[in-house]
This record gives structure tokens, C-alpha cells and sequence, in this order.
């Protein structure tokens, strides 16, 4: 891929400013609509979230497009390469403790009561009823897709032309957890370290094929995870709150 200016305009607009501050920018008037209308606030949000995310594939697919590079040069294509095995055992390994994850939630209250504050910083953002559950779950499925194909198809492609492979890789997954700000700098670090290791799946694969599934399989884990540790804490505040409003009677 050789960079052009409606790449740099694409990069300098779209996932320097607009996805990162404007993310931050929405979870700041979330947290404002969450405290006024409650729970429906967040279901609103994950609508929100799916468009932000389609048009950031979206945009991605029409800027590669627009310029005449085939899709499969873009990561559409099936995995291979000479560490492409490698690649497939890490995927493998890390989806094992991503399903165990929510089951070891469900069973043990002592990793439920650890996973919970793990969460606490970002529990404004994360399901607690079924219908939270379904939108974050289609929110899960669409990350590991749209962000994929712009984090890891587009920006390492792009970086590349400078870089070599680990200094796309690492300069990609900055920007990754840039787009992640309105984490903090926990949440920064955290889904930079991610991107590290997806833009290697890819760049060892030349396909966006295990980046997506296991991205998507990481913020699914994630959800789910979240809506049975926070669902459980509610679950056991609505007698105490019922109690206190019956003393009050």
C-alpha cells in the first residue's frame, strides 16, 4: 500500500480525532443521560455505539475502494503464511480463558467479587438486564468487525509504508487505545496491549479472519461477564433497598 492523501485525511480525521475524542465526548453525555433516565440510557447508547462503529468500517472499506485496492489486500482473504499455525494456537489458547472468563463468574462468588471490581470503572457502560445484554452483545460482534478492518486491515497497511512489521503493529495498537480514552489510562493500556496482539495474529495470518473472531470473542466474554457480576450485585442492593423503604414507611 502506498499512502495517499485521502489515506492521510482518513487517518488524520477519522481515527486521530474523531473516534477517540468524539468517543470521549459521547461517554461523557452518556454518563449525563444515564443519571437521568436510567437504564434505558444505555440501550440507547449501544444503538449509538453500532452506527458510530458501521461507519468506521464502512468508511474504511470506501477509502480503500475509492483508490483501487483489491479487498483482499485489505485482510479479506483466508489465513496463511509461515506462522499462521503459531498464530492459531495463541487464538486458541487465549479463547479458552476467554469462555472460562464468565463460567468461573457464574460459579465462584470469590472471582465474581474480583471481576467485579476489575469492572467497577467501567460498570456505567456494561449490562445488566437481558435486553443490555442483547444490544452489548451486537455491540461485541460489530467491534471485532468494523474495528478490526480499521485497526488492523487499514492502519498496519498503511503503516507498513514506514514501518516495519512490529512498528505498524505498535503504532496501530496506540492508536487503538487511543480510540479507547474514555476508559482512562487503564483502559488505554489495556486495549493497547490487545491491539499488540491482534496486529500480530494479522500481520502472521494476512487475514482479518482470527483478529475479528477473536476480538468480537473478547468483548463477548467481556459482556457477559459483566452483566452476571453486575446482575448479581443488583440482584442482592434491591432487598436492602426495599428494606430501607419500608423503615421509612
Amino acid at each position: 500500500m502506498i499512502p495517499g492523501l485521502l489515506d492521510h485525511l482518513f487517518v488524520g480525521a477519522v481515527i486521530v480525532l474523531i473516534f477517540p475524542f468524539g468517543g470521549w465526548w459521547a461517554y461523557r453525555r452518556f454518563l449525563v443521560r444515564l443519571a437521568r433516565d436510567g437504564e434505558a440510557a444505555l440501550v440507547r447508547e449501544y444503538k449509538l455505539t453500532l452506527l458510530w462503529l458501521l461507519g468506521l468500517g464502512a468508511g474504511t472499506v470506501l477509502v480503500w475502494l475509492a483508490q483501487g485496492r483489491p479487498l483482499a489486500a485489505l485482510g479479506f482473504a483466508p489465513p496463511g503464511g509461515p506462522d499462521a499455525v503459531f498464530a492459531v494456537m495463541m487464538a486458541v489458547a487465549a479463547s479458552a480463558g476467554l469462555v472460562a472468563r464468565p463460567i468461573l463468574a457464574a460459579l465462584s462468588a470469590r472471582a465474581a467479587a474480583a471481576l467485579r471490581k476489575q469492572l467497577a470503572a467501567l460498570a456505567a457502560f456494561l449490562p445488566t438486564t437481558k435486553e443490555q445484554l442483547g444490544w452489548g452483545l451486537l455491540v461485541s460482534l460489530a467491534g471485532g468487525l468494523f474495528e478490526e478492518i480499521a485497526y488492523r486491515g487499514f492502519l498496519i497497511a498503511y503503516f507498513q509504508h514506514w514501518l516495519t512489521d512490529w512498528g505498524a503493529i505498535a503504532a496501530s495498537s496506540a492508536l487503538f487505545g487511543l480510540a479507547h480514552i474514555y476508559q482512562g489510562k487503564a483502559g488505554v493500556a489495556t486495549t493497547a496491549l490487545l491491539g499488540g496482539l491482534l496486529g500480530f495474529v494479522f500481520v502472521a495470518t494476512g487475514s482479518l479472519l482470527l483478529p475479528v473472531l477473536l476480538h468480537a470473542a473478547v468483548d463477548v466474554s467481556a459482556m457477559v461477564t459483566a452483566w452476571i457480576v453486575l446482575r448479581r450485585a443488583n440482584d442482592k442492593r434491591a432487598p436492602a433497598k426495599a428494606g430501607a423503604v419500608d423503615e421509612a414507611r
